[in-house]
């Protein structure tokens, strides 16, 4: 699987081509430095190892190197939204970066992995209710797994509700 970062890039050049500055400026523009901080350093790096891996494609224009994302990229994308999709993670960045670019895929495909993110997200709302069910007058369960476990209901509750609106 691709990093959080590579995720960011190829979405971001999914929708245009530009160069590593003003992709930064994009996610400085949409705020994301509140959730998932990329620093210059990490995103000059990282679009050098997407070009090395042929998802990207730099072409020197004027006095920059404008990027565009290849197919083998947008396959990797794809991939890596459909991944996300798949699996529940405590991360909650990863479902974050995967709704804000799962329109790469097409809507018969967004509908299939909806309808299995609801169920895989339902079973695991409901394993978390018995496990807070059974440790809740448990007085040898610390009070902070307790509440972690409440948190990560909620964040589940919130990603179905999320699906629903969809």
């Amino acid at each position: 699987m691709i990093s959080k970062t590579s995720i960011v890039i190829l979405g971001i050049l999914s929708h245009e081509n530009m160069s590593a500055y003003d992709i930064l400026k994009r996610i400085e523009h949409m705020e994301m430095k509140y959730w998932w901080p990329i620093g210059d350093t990490t995103l000059y790096e990282t679009a050098i190892r997407l070009e090395k891996k042929n998802f990207i494609l730099g072409t020197k224009e004027d006095k920059k190197v404008v990027y565009s994302i290849t197919e083998k990229g947008l396959e990797e994308l794809k991939s890596a939204i459909r991944t996300i999709f798949l699996r529940v993670d405590y991360d909650t960045i990863w479902f974050s970066l995967a709704m804000m670019y799962y329109t790469i895929l097409t809507k018969n495909e967004i509908a299939k992995l909806i309808t299995k993110r609801r169920a895989l997200l339902q079973e695991y709302s409901k394993a978390i209710e018995e496990n807070v069910l059974d440790h809740e007058n448990n007085p040898h369960v610390p009070k902070s797994a307790l509440l972690t476990m409440k948190r990560m209901l909620e964040i589940t509750n919130l990603e179905l509700t999320t699906l629903e609106e969809l």
